[in-house]
């Protein structure tokens, strides 16, 4: 475990950890991610930033690509935040830095978010942005879906709608800790509360609420772990073994494999809640050349 991976546990514990205690503070929680969004270093010479402008009249949220120079492929990337905070600033390192070790281009979705979007509108816009890819003409062999988190979670949703519309679906998911069952109800989230350095099993159920505004939470797009899983493509999924939503993965990956769909679910000892996304990490560097490698390996091109 690197020097690094020790310091961000603890950072977590003793700021994020505790300013998460009690009622949900959509406020407070966005403008502490925004103001840590404001340190990240300028997106890296290498890799080409195009920010996309939403349009409303094509149903389309605003989004931005990342990119090398010769893109082999394509990554449709949501990012997490609980539904409610996190955004295309908060997530264009990891976004980059994927975008380099898979050699492909990265477009990340900002999605409406709740309380002032509720769900299904999360999963309207992913869907949204997936048909207009289509439309575009990329080949759906050469695209895998990528998110963490609540972003993990709207991957799987904007399948399992895909797969509904009877639409192409892509080679594959990469998805880090996702955030499957909205109704919290996995073992780990109290198992592991102690150990957890990010979360208290109370705040997610307040996030779920947030974004359900009422649906059930076992609605298949918003908690993909009670859907119907057959004929989706291959899922790689990394979660850490000392996180509340550990079972939120490791549930997943057991469906996945009852139900005919390949997945490989990689768990790592004492990291926080999506740390492949925390590019300042080695492991999350390792983890997303990991990730770059089944990437290219699932379109059928691999790294040179």
């Amino acid at each position: 475990m690197s020097i690094q991976a020790v310091l961000t546990n603890l950072v977590l514990r003793y700021q994020f950890k505790r300013a998460g205690r009690g009622p949900l503070n959509v406020h407070k929680a966005r403008h502490m991610v925004n103001k840590v969004a404001q340190r990240n270093p300028p997106t890296p010479k290498d890799i080409a930033h195009t920010p996309l402008a939403g349009r409303t009249g094509a149903g389309l949220c605003s989004a931005e690509w990342l990119s090398v120079a010769n893109p082999q492929r394509t990554v449709l990337y949501f990012h997490g935040g609980g539904y409610f905070f996190c955004g295309l600033d908060t997530h264009r390192p990891t976004c980059a830095y994927l975008a380099r070790t898979a050699q492909a281009r990265v477009l990340s979705v900002d999605y409406r978010m709740a309380p002032e979007h509720v769900f299904p509108a999360a999963v309207n816009d992913a869907v949204a942005w997936w048909k207009e890819l289509l439309d575009q003409g990329f080949n759906p062999a050469e695209v895998v879906f990528a998110g963490d988190s609540a972003g993990g979670g709207l991957a799987l949703a904007c399948m399992l709608a895909a797969r509904e519309q009877g639409l192409p679906l892509p080679a594959a998911a990469v998805l880090f800790s996702p955030w499957t069952d909205l109704s919290c109800s996995g073992e780990t989230m109290r198992s592991k509360a102690d150990v957890d350095v990010m979360f208290n099993p109370d705040s997610l159920p307040q996030a779920a609420a947030l974004y359900l505004a009422g649906q059930p939470s076992t609605t298949p797009l918003a908690s993909p772990l009670f859907a119907d899983l057959h004929g989706l493509p291959p899922l790689m999924i990394h979660a850490s073994e000392h996180e509340i939503l550990l079972s939120d993965s490791t549930r997943l990956h057991e469906r996945a494999l009852a139900q005919g769909v390949r997945s490989e679910l990689h768990l790592k000892a004492k990291m926080p809640h999506v740390w492949p996304t925390m590019v300042m990490l080695p492991e999350a560097r390792q983890t997303l050349q990991h990730c770059g490698d089944f990437i290219a390996k699932m379109t059928s091109r691999p790294l040179a």
